[in-house]
């Protein structure tokens, strides 16, 4: 733009003449009466422009320098305002010819869609791998590789339909409970054809079922939500556990008659939840029960940890809210999880707060019974509570409406004997009435049972010869236990009998300096009688 002024204005006289009519005229004044004329005042300057001034557009579009820069700008706007347009159409086109199904990671449906890929497939180059161990029937475990579409867009083809499937892996969101980067899923397919979505949903929601169809799966609580515990368990069958006659079928009928009377307790008023409590001494089968009844009725079990440092009263109240359906909610070691206030407990605030190694308090009693039947409290569910010390439990606990019913669940009963060594061996009817009278003087526990019949399993006669070692093994651990206990009670009296003498000579001494002191002074006083007379 400075190329102008550097050009004398005889120059740009002449080339305006040469390339312009107006400018050619003979009346044009030369620069010399232009300033002559410009000095006559500023009248006559507001009239007449000075004429390179009125040359000026002619000038710029003869220069190429700037036809270069006004057609570059001019351009460049172009295909910007062009390129915004095509977003837009796109986006209009996007959103009115095509339907797109965004799933976060959270969401359940997020592994049933992987797995349905999975077994599927996609049209790409770019894979993910994702690494499980299988156990067969026979026990053999074996590693399957599952390829999976890694981050980015895939093609796929479902029932003659063309769908884009997208992962998308954000860099700055994590999931802090489990440290992995937030990830979505994103379908899409013409509008006309969103059915196809639908059917891809529910397909991968029964194959998700199918897996687990057969198994129990265990839910842990993972911060403020639920999250299967490793891979689905095989269901165990009912009469594998073996309790005390009638014990069991009386706690299965009494949740299969409660979970079909929703209605009955809706009419009445009465709170829609059922309670349980399993108590007894360690390995007679409480948490083997429960799998028991889990796999009979087809529900899953939700396990939770009262106990833990970093649950609260609002996690474990949501967390109780928002338990799966068809679902258990399983509480063991109750007794270890309650949490007395400081007055019963006698123990400063400042001991309670050292002794968490989290700084968090924990859930409270309070939160605890509030949780359970309070105004907080939901509603169908059905909640069963374990123990190995039910004198531990306060009486606010255990009352009717947290705890509807409780079951012992003891060492093994002669007919508990019986039946599980019919299990083991079926048919042995007599070997079985001879191991439960060697067996019946022996208190065990049924996991104890259990483990016994593992090391004979295949052979009756070795496990007769067993019991009856078992059996005198039991009785001269009884009678080593009583000789101790003699020997202990006989050392206590000994040496309470050691401690006692000190104290009678102790006695008898002072019996003896109290008596010569009274005839000292009996003798002195006579004396003195005496002297007076």
């Amino acid at each position: 733009m400075a190329a102008p002024a550097a050009f004398p204005l005889s120059l740009l006289s002449r080339e305006a003449n040469r390339q312009s009519p107006s400018c050619a005229s003979p009346n044009l004044p030369s620069p010399t009466s232009v300033s002559s004329h410009s000095s006559e005042g500023p009248a006559a300057s507001a009239q007449e422009k000075p004429w390179p001034l009125s040359c000026l557009p002619l000038f710029l579009t003869e220069n190429p320098l700037f036809n270069a820069g006004f057609g570059l700008a001019v351009l460049g706007t172009g295909a910007a305002l062009a390129r915004r347009s095509w977003q837009a159409v796109q986006a209009v086109a996007r959103r009115q010819l095509f339907t797109s199904l965004e799933i976060p990671v959270r969401d359940p449906a997020y592994p049933w869609v992987m797995q349905w890929l999975v077994s599927r497939g996609c049209l790409s180059h770019h894979l993910g791998i994702s690494t499980e161990y299988c156990k067969d029937n026979a026990g053999n475990v074996r590693a399957v590789f599952n390829y999976i579409p890694s981050p980015g867009r895939h093609i796929l083809r479902y029932k003659n339909t063309p769908l884009v499937i997208e992962r998308t892996r954000s860099g700055e969101t994590m999931d802090f409970q489990t440290g992995t980067p937030w990830e979505t899923l994103t379908l899409q397919t013409f509008a006309f054809q969103r059915h196809a979505i639908q059917d891809i949903l529910e397909e991968a929601r029964r194959n998700a079922l199918a897996k687990e169809e057969g198994k129990t799966v265990i839910f842990r609580s993972v911060a403020s939500e639920w999250r299967k515990y490793g891979e689905p368990k095989t269901v165990r069958p009912f009469d594998s556990v073996v309790l005390a006659d009638g014990v069991a079928e009386q706690v299965y009928e009494d949740v299969v008659s409660f979970l079909k009377s929703s209605q009955w307790y809706l009419q009445r008023g009465i709170p829609y939840r059922r309670g349980y409590l399993l108590h007894g001494p360690p390995g007679c089968g409480k948490s083997s029960f429960v799998m028991a009844i889990a796999g009979k009725l087809k529900y899953n079990i939700c396990v939770m940890n009262v106990a833990d440092p970093l649950m609260t009263d609002d996690r474990f109240q949501y967390l109780l809210a928002t338990v799966p359906p068809q679902s258990l909610l399983l509480l063991e070691d109750i007794d270890g999880a309650i949490q007395k206030s400081e007055s019963a407990l006698g123990v400063a605030a400042e001991d309670r707060k050292g002794a968490n190694p989290y700084g968090m308090r924990g859930v409270t009693f309070s939160g605890l019974l509030n949780a359970l039947d309070g105004i907080v409290a939901t509603e169908e569910r059905v909640t069963i509570m374990t123990t190995n010390h039910p004198e531990r439990l306060p009486d606010s606990l255990i009352r009717p409406g947290r705890v509807d019913i409780k079951v012992r669940i003891g060492y093994a009963t002669r007919p508990q004997l019986r039946r599980q060594f019919l299990r083991f061996f079926p048919g042995e009817d007599a070997a079985a009435d001879k191991f439960e009278a060697i067996m019946s003087g022996i208190q065990l526990s049924m996991a104890e049972l259990q483990g016994f019949f593992l090391f004979c399993k295949d052979n009756v006669d070795q496990a007769l010869a067993m019991a009856e070692s078992w059996r005198k093994a039991d009785q001269e651990a009884r009678a080593a236990v009583m000789r101790e206990r003699e020997a202990a009670n006989t050392k206590t009296n000994t040496a309470s009998s050691e401690q006692k003498e000190p104290e009678k000579l102790a006695v008898q001494q002072k019996h003896s300096s109290t008596g010569n002191t009274e005839s000292g002074s009996s003798q002195s006083g006579h004396c003195e009688k005496q002297s007076a007379s």
